[in-house]
Parts: structure tokens; sequence; C-alpha cells
């Protein structure tokens, strides 16, 4: 057994985390013998590849804290069923590219629960408190387009 597990770590691409568990269990089951365990446990310290590290819970905090961050200045990102005031500004991926924009109801309601581009009166702006760069409309086959807003001089 001690032989099969120092070839799948020779062989990299492994979460070190699991890579220990495995062998400590074989430790514990009796597979291999205390100095085989770590002699295995250093060669998969020294052969993890950092990359393939991910620790989860960095990551969810240092999103939690974008986010914390974002709705501190007022701005939400836009999810199904939330209402929107006229004046509003949220985030929303309006074109469903993987991009967030800034996104206003100006409509005629007070408010809506309809997200951007569902109903008129939506345009995006530059940022969070930017002018407004483009409107929210439909095309002919109902699909969402942003239409530039022309700038006129003063």
């Amino acid at each position: 057994m001690f032989e099969n597990l120092k070839s799948l770590i020779l062989l990299g691409g492994y979460k070190l985390d699991r890579m220990e568990q495995t062998i400590e269990r074989h430790f514990v089951i009796g597979d291999i013998s205390d100095s085989e365990r770590v002699e295995l446990l250093e060669l998969a310290a020294e052969k993890a590849d950092d990359s393939k590290q991910i620790d989860i819970t960095a990551v969810l905090a240092d999103l939690e804290s974008r986010v914390a961050a974002l709705e501190s200045q007022g701005i939400v990102v836009w999810v199904s069923g939330m209402s929107t005031k006229r004046g509003q500004t949220v985030l929303y991926d309006i074109v469903h590219e993987g991009h967030y924009r800034y996104c206003r109801y100006d409509g005629g309601r007070n408010a809506t629960s309809l997200s951007p581009g569902k109903i008129d009166g939506w345009v995006i702006l530059s940022g969070a408190g930017g002018e407004v760069t483009h409107t929210v409309e439909k095309d002919s086959e109902g699909n969402i387009i942003l239409v530039p807003v022309e700038v006129t001089g003063e």
C-alpha cells in the first residue's frame, strides 16, 4: 500500500487535506507503518500544488466582505422577488454575460418587483452614482438590448 500511495502522490493533482486523510486512514487500518505514514505525509506536503489548495472558508469570507461593502452603500444585487423602488440602484447581469451592471429603476411606478428589462423604465448607469449610459429596451423578438443614451450639449 505504501508504494501505491507514494505513486499517487508523485502523480500530483490532489488536494493536500484529502491526501492527508487518505494516508491517515491507511495508517489507522494498519496498511502502512508509522514511519511510512510520516514519509508519505512529508512527501504529500512537498509535492502538493498550491493552486489546487483552495481555502473555501477564506474565499467565502472574502466574498461576504465584498458584498457587505457594496450593500453598505445601499447597492444590492437584484434577486428574484425583491421590490425595487423608483430611483433605486441595483446590480444585475442584465444581458446574462456574467457581468453585473448598475441598473436603476426610473419607471412610472413607485416600485416594481419585475427584474430589470421586464418592465420599461430601467436604465444602466456608469457607476454607483453615475450618469445614465443606456436605456434598457427590448428588440422585436423580445430580447433585452441596451440602447446608448446620447449626451446633448448644454
